[in-house]
Protein backbone atom coordinates (compact mmCIF):
# COMPACT_ATOMS: atom_id res chain seq x y z
CA UNK A 1 0.00 0.00 0.00
CA UNK A 2 1.16 3.61 -0.97
CA UNK A 3 2.08 5.93 2.13
CA UNK A 4 0.05 8.57 2.93
CA UNK A 5 1.21 12.12 2.27
CA UNK A 6 0.13 14.85 4.42
CA UNK A 7 -0.50 18.18 3.03
CA UNK A 8 -0.05 21.40 5.19
CA UNK A 9 0.04 25.11 4.31
CA UNK A 10 0.50 28.18 6.13
CA UNK A 11 -1.94 29.57 3.45
CA UNK A 12 -5.18 28.04 4.54
CA UNK A 13 -5.84 27.55 8.46
CA UNK A 14 -3.72 25.29 10.47
CA UNK A 15 -4.91 22.84 12.40
CA UNK A 16 -4.98 22.56 15.99
CA UNK A 17 -6.55 19.88 16.90
CA UNK A 18 -6.64 16.38 15.74
CA UNK A 19 -6.85 16.39 11.88
CA UNK A 20 -4.75 17.41 8.75
CA UNK A 21 -5.42 19.73 5.62
CA UNK A 22 -5.32 17.22 3.13
CA UNK A 23 -4.08 13.62 2.99
CA UNK A 24 -3.03 12.56 -0.74
CA UNK A 25 -2.87 8.55 -1.45
CA UNK A 26 -1.43 7.58 -4.42
CA UNK A 27 -3.65 10.12 -7.21
CA UNK A 28 -5.86 10.60 -4.97
CA UNK A 29 -6.41 13.96 -2.39
CA UNK A 30 -9.10 14.70 0.33
CA UNK A 31 -9.07 17.65 2.05
CA UNK A 32 -10.41 18.40 5.26
CA UNK A 33 -13.97 20.99 5.67
CA UNK A 34 -12.78 24.20 5.24
CA UNK A 35 -15.16 27.34 6.37
CA UNK A 36 -14.74 30.65 6.06
CA UNK A 37 -12.16 30.99 8.37
CA UNK A 38 -9.13 33.02 8.23
CA UNK A 39 -5.90 31.29 7.80
CA UNK A 40 -4.09 33.33 10.49
CA UNK A 41 -6.74 31.40 12.91
CA UNK A 42 -8.58 34.59 13.73
CA UNK A 43 -11.98 32.68 13.09
CA UNK A 44 -14.61 33.56 10.60
CA UNK A 45 -14.08 36.41 8.42
CA UNK A 46 -16.75 39.45 8.19
CA UNK A 47 -18.82 40.22 5.34
CA UNK A 48 -21.53 38.06 6.08
CA UNK A 49 -22.63 34.52 3.83
CA UNK A 50 -21.13 35.90 0.25
CA UNK A 51 -17.29 36.84 1.85
CA UNK A 52 -17.53 32.93 3.89
CA UNK A 53 -18.40 31.21 1.16
CA UNK A 54 -15.37 33.01 -0.94
CA UNK A 55 -12.91 32.46 1.94
CA UNK A 56 -13.76 28.80 2.37
CA UNK A 57 -13.42 28.31 -1.15
CA UNK A 58 -9.74 30.46 -1.44
CA UNK A 59 -9.08 27.93 1.77
CA UNK A 60 -9.68 24.72 -0.12
CA UNK A 61 -7.60 26.07 -3.41
CA UNK A 62 -4.84 26.76 -1.23
CA UNK A 63 -4.64 22.96 -0.08
CA UNK A 64 -4.79 22.22 -3.56
CA UNK A 65 -2.08 24.09 -4.29
CA UNK A 66 -0.17 22.98 -2.07
CA UNK A 67 -0.33 19.76 -2.62
CA UNK A 68 0.50 20.83 -6.52
CA UNK A 69 -2.55 20.70 -7.76
CA UNK A 70 -5.94 23.15 -8.39
CA UNK A 71 -9.75 23.18 -8.96
CA UNK A 72 -9.72 21.43 -12.08
CA UNK A 73 -8.35 18.52 -10.36
CA UNK A 74 -11.31 18.39 -8.16
CA UNK A 75 -13.88 15.55 -8.72
CA UNK A 76 -16.31 16.04 -5.71
CA UNK A 77 -17.49 18.74 -3.79
CA UNK A 78 -19.22 18.16 -0.51
CA UNK A 79 -21.21 21.26 0.52
CA UNK A 80 -22.67 22.00 3.97
CA UNK A 81 -25.32 24.96 4.40
CA UNK A 82 -26.56 25.50 7.57
CA UNK A 83 -29.43 27.35 5.71
CA UNK A 84 -30.29 25.60 2.30
CA UNK A 85 -32.54 28.49 1.06
CA UNK A 86 -29.07 29.93 0.82
CA UNK A 87 -28.22 27.32 -1.96
CA UNK A 88 -28.61 29.54 -5.42
CA UNK A 89 -26.08 32.35 -3.38
CA UNK A 90 -23.93 29.85 -2.79
CA UNK A 91 -23.97 27.61 -6.29
CA UNK A 92 -23.40 31.45 -8.19
CA UNK A 93 -20.11 31.96 -6.23
CA UNK A 94 -18.98 28.36 -6.82
CA UNK A 95 -19.35 29.11 -10.06
CA UNK A 96 -16.87 31.74 -9.81
CA UNK A 97 -14.38 29.09 -8.94
CA UNK A 98 -15.44 25.76 -10.86
CA UNK A 99 -16.02 25.51 -14.30
CA UNK A 100 -17.50 23.06 -16.82
CA UNK A 101 -17.13 19.97 -16.77
CA UNK A 102 -17.87 20.24 -13.14
CA UNK A 103 -17.41 18.26 -10.09
CA UNK A 104 -19.72 15.91 -8.81
CA UNK A 105 -20.97 17.52 -6.10
CA UNK A 106 -23.47 16.77 -3.04
CA UNK A 107 -25.30 19.44 -1.22
CA UNK A 108 -26.58 19.55 2.43
CA UNK A 109 -28.61 21.40 5.08
CA UNK A 110 -27.12 21.23 8.93
CA UNK A 111 -28.22 22.45 11.73
CA UNK A 112 -24.83 24.62 12.97
CA UNK A 113 -21.10 24.24 11.93
CA UNK A 114 -17.94 25.53 14.06
CA UNK A 115 -18.27 29.00 15.24
CA UNK A 116 -21.05 30.11 13.79
CA UNK A 117 -20.19 29.53 9.71
CA UNK A 118 -22.76 29.11 7.26
CA UNK A 119 -21.10 27.29 4.34
CA UNK A 120 -18.15 24.90 4.55
CA UNK A 121 -16.64 22.71 1.73
CA UNK A 122 -14.33 19.67 1.26
CA UNK A 123 -13.10 18.01 -2.13
CA UNK A 124 -11.75 15.16 -3.65
CA UNK A 125 -9.51 16.00 -6.42
CA UNK A 126 -7.56 13.38 -8.73
CA UNK A 127 -3.94 14.43 -8.50
CA UNK A 128 -0.69 13.32 -10.53
CA UNK A 129 1.06 10.94 -8.34
CA UNK A 130 4.19 11.99 -9.43
CA UNK A 131 3.96 15.89 -8.73
CA UNK A 132 4.96 17.74 -5.54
Amino acid sequence: MAPFDVILTGQAPVPTSGYSQAIRHGDLLVTSGYLGTASDGSGLVSGGFAAETRQALDNIQAVLQAAGCGLTDVIRVNVSLTDISRFAEMDAIYCEYFSAPYPTRNTIGVKELWGGAQVGFDVWAAVDARGS
